[in-house]
């Protein structure tokens, strides 16, 4: 991609390359160990220029020292905590490539071979996966150079970084489905380019409004040293805004191969281009690489950004300060030397600055070399859109030499934090920090530097090639630096410490931490409770958690109490006082009223007193009730038999089955139920023999469930009755005899009465009659016929009445 020195162009891309939907593997990855290499431009002339840095003679304090001190106008925001260590992954790989970000709910710090989702509120680790199942990359590569952002407008998190085998190389990105990042294996769309020969070496992330963009350096992996092809800028469109699958189309464009290289404006190839991370609307996210100072200093950064299409638009060089490549950094009692890079552009944060005028700034930096022989971190604000420089400053120091750094405005976008390694021959690497504020003089940070953490001792390994030892130990290779969204004034970073080494491995830390870049707040405290709402049966017992986070160095103990509990109900905290955290137990009793009750949980330490609030829901004890439907049945005579059906009602979570009985005055009764036990419904079944007395009987229907018991009551009405039957069923005469049936009355359910019985349909020309009649258990019918009385077969019905039931039966005569 040739472009006529100091012109401006806007390019088509290369290519679009083919994307790969990947899956995570859900398996511990087992990277190839060693220390990954440094990949400048021109190793010769870095290694050069390393030699004349080493070389100078420190001469008085240099220009941009900044003092250090233990306070400071900034303050740490009591979140400053341990994150990855090399143990974590297993002493696998150096350097540790240490970055962070953070997000509304979380902070993600993501390292070589290992990513971490943090609680915000008091970075304890939530989460965690090995990298190469995260990225879910093909079998035989090795992933490094890992990136991580917040990507507010997209409501995403976004990552990119490359996996490397020889003749195998992937450039590797993806998003989250949603803002929540926790899911590690299952809350992320991840995609991979393969790249052949070609090692998108040093990848770096940025985004705006439209696109996810990632700079690189390629390198040929088809010759044994690497050498360098060109610098690469990619082009990825975000996914669509509410699209939580990982199956939409996605795109990426390159913009030069070894065919088409990547030049500066003033026609000198480019090298390390750094996406901002646009962290306001702008839909126009720039590029900015410094140009390679390797073979003599420089002065000039080149600006890209991409537009719709997309193309890549080559806004210009700017000028900037002198800059060259910084020495390698001494460390006490070794000759160990650590790794302070080769001038490039590291990482870049991108906002509107109201103080000038509202333009998009990019805040950048770069370790370079500074007066006295010394190494310090340069730190740039830039407006891309008139290729000027607002103000630049550096990180120094009259004894030790300042590396590795990151820097990021706030969401306020006018005011930053700096954040950095500091080490010399008589001082240990250690972490350290620096504000401005929208007041402070352009080029400066506050006075004072925070110290986030100091390295155990010298950092050693001789377990991998040539690290340490013909080469400077590998540090870094960056650090990661990113505003609050949450929060304007607070800036939140990653870095990294050492520890001893172990079995020849070099023992890298890391360290999370939020800075804000106001005034220091005087000593206080917040109190939290979790979880806002607890549910306790009358009589149990339920607890809560309160946390106490310190801020301005508050170190004090805090009184607990709360109220609002229900009568009957206790609470106690243990320990009280305390001084982080503290569990309340509540414990009720079986008269403690149901209901749901407002808690007011305080802390209280000397003058200073806060409040937060919970919720305690109280419901009765687990239990049934019974009913019966319909209460009362009849039976009686011919019907024998009837049901009733049963329900059971749970009350308060009540879920065991029920066994269902009955009792009761009834004589000659059966009854069943089903199912037995039951859990909602069951049918009882009462069945009566002819032996049943008459009467109105209440019966109890009781449920038993454990130490439960409730019971109900039914009615059976048993009606007293009688029934006929006739003997014999049918009589044969001629006419003119006679014939006789016996009438037999059963009395049934008691009954006691005469039966007064009568006949029907005797046939003309015959009389009958009944003895005795009324009749108490039997009678005589006899039928009569005359010589007139008709040939014929006839039906006899032969009724009964008394105590108000009637019942019939019938007989058949034939007369011949």
């Amino acid at each position: 991609m040739s472009t006529p020195y100091g012109a401006k162009g806007v390019f088509s891309p290369v290519a679009r390359a083919q994307v790969t939907t990947l899956t995570a593997t859900h398996q511990p990855s087992h990277p190839r160990a060693g220390a990954v290499p440094l990949r400048p431009m021109n190793p010769a002339a870095l290694a050069a220029a390393k030699r004349r840095a080493a070389s100078k003679v420190i001469p008085p304090a240099p220009t941009f020292s900044r003092p250090r001190s233990k306070g400071s106008s900034a303050a740490i925001l009591d979140l400053n905590q341990p994150g990855f260590s090399a143990a974590d992954e297993g002493y696998g790989v150096t350097p540790p490539d240490t970055t962070g970000a953070i997000g509304p709910n979380f902070y993600l710090e993501f390292v070589n071979q290992l990513v971490g989702v943090f609680n915000r509120s008091t970075l304890a680790r939530v989460n965690s996966l090995d990298l190469a199942s995260f990225a879910g990359v093909p079998s035989g590569l090795t992933t490094t150079d890992v990136q991580i952002q917040w990507d507010g407008q997209s409501n995403r998190w976004i990552y990119a970084l490359i996996g490397f085998q020889t003749g195998n190389n992937y450039v590797l990105f993806g998003w989250t489905k949603t803002s929540d990042p926790s899911n590690l294996p299952g809350g992320w769309c991840r995609y991979g380019v393969g790249t052949g020969s070609s090692l998108n070496d040093y990848p770096k992330l940025g985004h705006d409004a439209n696109f996810i963009t990632i700079g690189s350096n390629v390198y040929s992996d088809t010759v044994p040293t690497f050498p360098f092809v060109t610098a690469n800028i990619w082009a990825i469109p975000k996914p669509l805004a509410g699209d939580t699958t990982c199956s939409s189309p996605v795109s990426a464009w390159y913009f030069a191969d070894a065919a088409h290289l990547l030049h500066n404006a003033d026609g000198s190839l480019a090298f390390t281009p750094v996406p901002a991370n646009t962290v306001d609307a702008s839909s126009t996210g720039y590029i900015v690489g410094a140009h390679d100072d390797t073979a003599a200093p420089q002065s000039k950064v080149m600006v890209w950004h991409i537009a719709s299409g997309p193309t890549l638009v080559a806004d210009g060089d700017l000028t900037v300060g002198s800059f060259g490549v910084p020495p390698s950094v001494p460390q006490p009692d070794t000759t160990y030397l650590l790794d302070s890079l080769d001038g490039r552009l590291t990482q870049a944060v991108q906002m509107s600055d109201p103080s000038a005028g509202g333009a998009e700034a990019v805040w950048t930096q770069h370790t370079v070399a500074g007066a006295g022989g010394r190494a310090v971190v340069r730190w740039n604000e830039l407006l891309p859109a008139t290729l000027t420089v607002a103000q630049e400053g550096e990180i120094g120091s009259t004894t030790d030499h300042i590396f590795n750094g990151a820097i990021s405005p706030s969401s306020a976008g006018n005011d930053a934090a700096v954040f950095y390694n500091r080490g010399s021959g008589s001082q240990l690497a250690l972490i350290g920090a620096q504000t401005r504020q929208s007041t402070t003089p352009p080029g400066q940070m506050d006075a004072g530097e925070i110290v986030l953490g100091t390295s155990a001792t010298f950092d050693q390994e001789t377990a991998f090639q040539d690290n340490c030892t013909v080469n400077p130990c590998r540090w870094g290779d960056y650090s990661g630096a990113s505003p609050d969204p949450s929060a304007a004034g607070v800036v939140w970073g990653s870095n990294q410490l050492t520890g001893p080494a172990l079995f020849g491995f070099a023992q890298w830390t890391t360290q999370n931490f939020a800075i804000s870049t106001g005034p220091a707040s005087a000593p206080d405290f917040s109190l939290s409770v979790t979880p806002a709402s607890q549910t306790v049966v009358a009589g149990g017992s339920t607890s809560y958690t309160a946390t106490i986070t310190p801020t301005g160095g508050f170190s004090g103990q805090v009184n607990l109490s709360v109220s609002g509990l229900p009568a009957g109900a206790t609470g106690n905290f243990t320990p009280n006082p305390a001084t982080t955290s503290s569990s309340l137990a509540v414990t009720t009793s079986t008269t403690t009223p149901t209901g749901t009750y407002p808690l007011t949980i305080t802390g209280a330490s000397g003058t200073l007193s806060h409040s937060t609030s919970a919720t305690l829901v109280v419901n009765g004890a687990p239990d049934f009730s019974l009913s019966a439907a319909p209460s009362s049945r009849s039976v009686g005579g011919s019907v024998t038999s009837t049901t009733y059906s049963i329900t059971i009602t749970p009350l308060s979570g009540f879920s065991d089955p029920v066994t269902l009985g009955a009792s009761g005055p009834l004589i000659g009764a059966l009854g069943t139920f089903s199912p037995n036990p039951a859990t909602t419904s069951s049918t009882l079944t009462v069945s009566i023999t002819s032996s049943t007395p008459a009467g109105t009987y209440t019966l109890t229907l009781t449920g038993t469930s454990g130490s439960l018991s409730h019971s109900i009551t039914v009615t059976l009405v048993v009606n007293a009755d009688f029934s006929l039957s006739a003997s014999p069923t049918s009589r044969t005469i001629t006419h003119g005899q006679s014939t006789t049936y016996t009438i037999t009355v059963t009395a049934l359910n008691g009954f006691s009465g005469s039966v007064t019985i009568t006949v029907s349909g005797l046939p003309s020309g015959s009389t009958s009659g009944l003895s005795p009649n009324p009749a108490a258990t039997s009678s005589v019918l006899s039928v009569n016929t005359s010589g007139g009385t008709p040939r014929g077969t006839y039906t006899l019905t032969v009724s009964g009445t008394g105590g108000g039931k009637t019942h019939a039966v019938t007989v058949t005569l034939v007369v011949n």
